[in-house]
């Protein structure tokens, strides 16, 4: 979106576009997929967050020093990537894909290349489940722990799981009410609080019913059991456990190393 009467060029509308499509796709894909399409997955600080204006658009560079690699390569201290949008002088572009970063502040991030006005630069991913993660301390604490996007803190991580804990309380309208025989109606109530270990089996109780049911049908799935589980928890089921990076990147190895490996199901 323009906020300076800037014509783009041909060029650029067509990389919009390339851009917009493989974020429809990003979006409904698995985790797995997610870290195939990324060419480097890395953890770093943000130090800068500099627009620069190119013909018919503007994109800003944002510099991440303090870079640990889990997939690809990289430079070894420091890393640029490049986004569309951004503001400089009287002119500003908002782009309606990509992700937000605050100078500062420590990530994950996901990064391709190959796309944009820049595509021999990487960019972040314009989706993925839970990207980008900030690394940051909680409100009160000084440990920097991990959080999907940048308010939600993650609870546990293995390699099938990964549990967020949701910053909006839980609703009686996110609830169902039962009908007992006889007609008697019960209102919804939260859900309750109990050991992380228990919360974790309901949710895959429930995760492989529902994928049985679709097994013979829906393309993939009878490789579900395979794939990275988010389960998501609201504040009254927070279980006081957190996540630090060097757990996170540790597990997030072993999954990256396990998307991987092809399967018949794979979708390239």
């Amino acid at each position: 979106m323009w906020r300076a009467p800037v014509l783009a060029s041909t060029s650029i509308a067509i990389a919009s576009l390339l851009v917009g499509t493989l974020f429809a796709c990003c979006i409904s894909s698995p985790f797995e997929q997610q870290i195939r399409w990324a060419k480097v997955i890395f953890a770093g600080t943000l130090r800068s967050a500099q627009p620069v204006r190119l013909p018919g658009t503007i994109v800003t560079r944002y510099r991440f020093e303090d870079v640990r690699y889990v997939k690809g390569q990289g430079p070894p201290d420091s890393l640029v990537l490049v986004q569309v949008g951004g503001s400089d002088g009287m002119m500003e572009v908002i782009s309606s894909i990509g992700v937000s970063f605050q100078v500062g502040t420590r990530y994950v991030v996901f990064a391709d290349r190959g796309y944009g006005p820049l595509p021999s630069q990487y960019s972040p991913m314009s989706c993925g489940t839970g990207h980008p993660f900030a690394i940051r301390a909680d409100s009160g604490s000084t440990i920097p722990v991990v959080h999907a996007g940048e308010r939600a803190p993650i609870v546990a991580i293995d390699d099938l799981h990964v549990v967020v804990l949701n910053t909006t309380p839980w609703r009686p309208e996110m609830g169902g009410w039962l009908i007992r025989t006889g007609g008697q109606a019960l209102a919804p109530s939260p859900p309750p609080r109990l050991p992380l270990d228990d919360l974790i089996r309901a949710f895959d109780f429930d995760y492989d019913a529902r994928f049985r049911r679709y097994s013979e049908t829906m393309r993939g799935a009878k490789n579900a059991g395979k794939l990275l589980r988010f389960v998501n928890l609201f504040p009254n089921q927070d279980p006081g456990t957190r996540v630090t990076e060097e757990e996170f990147l540790r597990v997030l190895s072993g999954i990256v190393a396990r998307a991987s490996i092809p399967s018949d199901d794979q979708t390239n």
